[in-house]
């Protein structure tokens, strides 16, 4: 159960670099900027990398850490690969802490359905984690193949008058995903677990440029703002809500094990500075409140080069 958990303590820098420059490799579909969640998978292939995500839990079984990071690479407008992995700290209740690498991760990811009209999305996704990580230090000893179905989908279409017009700058981020495992040595805990992650978000930048119409100074060109103006930078905040959950195996049966993350995300044009609550879903995932914090690197925008490396 420690590994699949995510209670973060996690103090971020905060620093964003602003330049008027187009967007290229960001969740963008339409008008509307999507975030890059926590833990939830974006829908959108896109060329970024998270470095670092840190998590520090107290769970029911012990304590557990980790420092996370991944890399994901546009190659073609629709799909992308991925690589991730984590150094985890893991100390059982009673027991001497042990420290060692994760499985290493391999993913790719396919836009099945894009409509910017409707600031909506669907992919397909397919990841692999190949058994090279400690045991003793969380990994599990075989490989784990997770298939997923991803989406995003913006209220931007929702009528521009009355109070649905509010509503607009909403937006959710979802996938539901399957871990396989295979090959490698069975355990007792050896079964297949899925997960369900959903995110609520509220888009700032969207309702300063097209509900408030608000951009004295500054405009918001692809879901960027541009420019200065007094204030500008609340205009750069997405709060949000993200529920992480999963049916893990426990006793012959199954318990549900989540999370639910309230917090907020800074989006500038080279990096997403995000930080949130952690408060488990059931006594089963824990009792103790955390923080999640993650810092995403944009690289097309910090090495404009990267964007010509395609199919």
């Amino acid at each position: 159960m420690l590994r699949r958990s995510s209670a973060l303590l996690c103090l971020v820098a905060l620093a964003a670099c602003v330049a008027a420059v187009p967007a290229r490799a960001h969740g963008i579909v339409g008008k509307r900027l999507f975030i890059e969640p926590l833990f939830t998978e974006d829908a959108n292939p896109k060329t970024e990398m998270d470095f670092p995500v840190f998590e520090s839990i107290h769970a029911p079984d012990g304590h557990f850490s980790a420092f996370h990071y991944s890399i994901e690479k546009k190659l073609a407008p629709r799909f992308s690969i991925s690589f991730g992995n984590s150094y985890n700290w893991i100390t059982p209740n009673g027991e001497p802490r042990v420290s060692g690498f994760d499985n290493v991760g391999f993913g790719a990811k396919y836009a099945l359905y894009k409509s910017p009209a409707h600031e909506f999305i669907i992919s397909s996704s397919i990841d692999v984690e190949a058994p090279t990580g400690k045991v003793a230090a969380g990994a599990e000893p075989f490989t784990t193949i997770s298939p997923g179905f991803l989406y995003a989908k913006g209220l931007g279409d929702l009528p521009s008058s009355g109070f649905a017009k509010w509503l607009r700058p909403f937006a959710v981020q979802g996938d539901f995903t399957l871990d396989f495992p295979a090959g490698g040595t069975n355990t007792p805990d050896r079964a297949n677990v899925p997960h369900a992650d959903l995110v609520v978000e509220y888009s700032l930048p969207y309702l300063n440029a097209y509900l408030r119409h608000a951009n004295a100074g500054y405009s918001v060109g692809g879901g960027f703002r541009k420019g200065f103006s007094p204030g500008a930078i609340v205009g750069d905040l997405f709060p949000f809500v993200e529920f992480n959950f999963a049916s893990l195996p426990y006793q012959g049966g199954r318990r549900a094990f989540g999370y639910y993350r309230p917090g907020i995300d800074y989006v500038g044009h080279y990096v997403q500075v995000g930080i949130a609550a952690e408060l488990p879903a059931n006594t089963f995932t824990g009792s103790q409140v955390g923080a999640v914090g993650i810092f995403d690197i944009f690289l097309d925008e910090v090495f404009p080069k990267l964007h010509h490396i395609h199919f």
